[in-house]
This record gives C-alpha cells, sequence and structure tokens, in this order.
C-alpha cells in the first residue's frame, strides 16, 4: 500500500478541520456527527485535533447550535475563526519536531512545510468529516467505509455515515461580524493614518 511504498507515518498525529476552505455550516455538522458518534459509540480520539471555523458567523452559529461542544467533548480543540494552522500559527505539539509525522487537515494546501514550517511532516488532505474519522482512528491505515474500531468497553463498533445541515435551522446569527458600514455621506470625514 501507499503508506508502505512512500515509507509514511501510520500514526496520525494531528487531525485539523476547519479553516476558510471547508467550515461551512454543512461541514462542521458533518464533522460534528462523526464526533457524536465517537461520543455515543465509547471512542476516543486518538489524535491531537482542532477546529479553526473559517468566520466569525459560522463560529457564532456552529457554537449556538452546540455543535463546537461536542468537539470539545471529544477532546477537540476550537481556535479562533481566523487562518491559524493552515498558515502554521498554530501550537503544534510534538516530542520530536524532526521525525516523520503524519497530520490530515481539511485545508487547501498540503505541500512541505506549509501547517508547520516541518519539511518532516506529511500533511493529507480530506473532508472534515474524514478528518475527524481519522483522528478517532489515529491512524492513515484506517479505511471508515469497512474497518472497526475498539471502544472504552473492548467492543468493536463501525462509524456510520456521516449527516449535515446545509443551513442553520433558526438561521446564522452573529453578534459582531467585525463589519463596520460605510458611512452613508463620507464627504466630511477624514481619514487619519499615523
Amino acid at each position: 500500500d501507499a503508506l508502505t511504498n512512500y515509507n509514511w507515518p501510520e500514526t496520525l498525529e494531528v487531525g485539523l478541520i476547519g479553516s476558510c476552505t471547508n467550515s461551512s455550516y454543512e461541514d462542521i455538522t458533518r464533522a460534528a456527527s462523526i464526533a457524536s458518534q465517537a461520543l455515543e459509540k465509547g471512542l476516543d480520539v486518538k489524535s491531537e485535533y482542532t477546529v479553526t471555523p473559517g468566520s466569525e458567523m459560522v463560529r457564532f452559529t456552529t457554537e449556538r447550535d452546540g455543535y463546537l461542544k461536542v468537539f470539545e467533548d471529544i477532546g477537540g480543540v476550537v481556535l479562533a475563526n481566523a487562518c491559524g494552522p493552515c498558515i502554521g500559527q498554530w501550537a503544534r505539539h510534538s516530542e520530536d519536531p524532526n521525525k516523520k509525522n503524519a497530520i490530515m487537515t481539511s485545508f487547501n494546501r498540503n505541500f512541505a512545510k506549509r501547517n508547520d514550517g516541518n519539511p518532516n511532516t506529511h500533511a493529507f488532505v480530506a473532508s472534515p468529516e474524514m478528518v475527524t474519522a481519522f483522528s478517532i482512528s489515529g491512524s492513515l491505515h484506517f479505511n471508515p467505509l469497512k474497518d472497526t474500531l475498539t471502544n472504552k468497553e473492548g467492543v468493536s463498533i463501525q462509524l456510520d455515515e456521516p449527516e449535515g445541515l446545509e443551513l442553520p435551522l433558526q438561521g446564522f446569527g452573529v453578534d459582531d461580524a467585525g463589519f463596520i458600514a460605510p458611512a452613508v455621506d463620507g464627504e466630511g470625514l477624514t481619514v487619519v493614518v499615523s
């Protein structure tokens, strides 16, 4: 298989979802449906797992609707809605930053050194729900379509197909979208830049 042929690490150290690319409301709900299954079926997350909403509106709405709490409940860390890990601005936890390692993201780029500055990091790109499933398994050998995982009680279980909502049932919400509308009449305004 490709892991053996290319000498890629088997262990998935970190799964990262979000960024501007794959963090629509639907993306978050589909990934949260996998995370909810982990909770319901007694699975622990094996990889470090982070969620970066792509906008304040999506962050606010998914938090309001309880999806961000699901990620936290499985051990995930919800980061600010910013570029963060996608451009390598995150606190990467690694015992040996020079060893070959694997991460999986739902971001849009995976060239060497992109996400953590380490040329030994193999960054794989997948959908948010696939990244979540692989983070639960902790292995790049995992096939969520057919493989089983052993839960806390020692029972083999399989993940179900993710479900998601295209749009929030209560509509989108946001307290502060970070936008200030321009003045209706800008004639008398002075812009001062130091």
